[in-house]
């Protein structure tokens, strides 16, 4: 049944270069897997040069302008295909069963939208944050129809999780949520050190609730992920 659908990876990425390799590995590696588009978002360090490094099409914005616009640049790479893949560059211990697992029941059941990857067994503080607000995890697949068709998210950075759900909770999309034993991630005090990850802690809430607080004004006469002209783009 995979091999019937053409499925994208899109991993956004800034300043990953010393975790995004593993990532990579993981993902050149699944057969079902037709593309892996990387989108470094505006990386001061070699996260570009390492995504290169692989089979993957590497994209670069010239600037850091926030994961929800590294994805919304990921799907208008590739706007035809059937399944988006999200995974975050800086994962733990990811393996093709964690693929699969996001992946098959889009393709088992044609009724849903998206599913939602949940950690489980992995880090005990990660694993905490997910039972507690599992719509915050980046790890998900999405139906193309269905992504390319929701108001641009371009704008949400860190939000865009928050995004994706709270949009599909109010258009009554069909969401499932899916255990990813054994996988976990980075926490940013390990990425920056304790005062700038604290730091970088903040700034992905405030960008969370900012995301909220705007969410009603940015879904109304904004044109689609993928419209008409990124299309014929496309096929050119």
């Amino acid at each position: 049944m995979l091999e019937t659908q053409k499925i994208t990876a899109i991993v956004p990425a800034y300043n990953e270069a010393t975790r995004i390799a593993k990532v990579l590995e993981v993902l050149c590696r699944v057969d079902f897997i037709d593309r892996v588009i990387v989108v470094d978002d505006g990386s001061h360090d070699k996260t570009f040069e390492v995504a290169r490094r692989f089979p993957v099409d590497a994209i670069r914005h010239s600037h850091n302008r926030g994961k929800g616009k590294a994805l919304v640049s990921g799907i208008r790479r590739d706007p035809e295909s059937d399944m988006y893949l999200f995974l975050d560059a800086d994962l733990i211990h990811l393996r093709e069963e964690h693929v699969l697992g996001l992946v098959e029941p889009l393709v088992r059941y044609p009724f849903l939208d998206m599913t939602i990857g949940v950690f489980k067994g992995g880090r005990g503080s990660s694993d905490l944050a997910q039972r507690v607000f599992p719509i915050l995890n980046g790890q998900r697949a999405v139906r193309g129809s269905w992504v390319r068709n929701l108001p641009d998210f371009s704008w949400t950075r860190f939000g865009v999780e928050v995004f994706l759900t709270k949009f599909a909770y109010d258009s009554a999309a069909n969401v499932e949520m899916v255990p990813l034993w054994g996988l976990a991630h980075y926490h940013k005090e390990e990425k920056y050190g304790p005062f700038m990850g604290f730091y970088h802690r903040v700034k992905m809430y405030v960008e969370i609730f900012r995301t909220y607080v705007l969410y009603e004004g940015k879904i109304r006469g904004v044109e689609r992920v993928v419209g008409e002209e990124e299309k014929r783009y496309a096929r050119v």
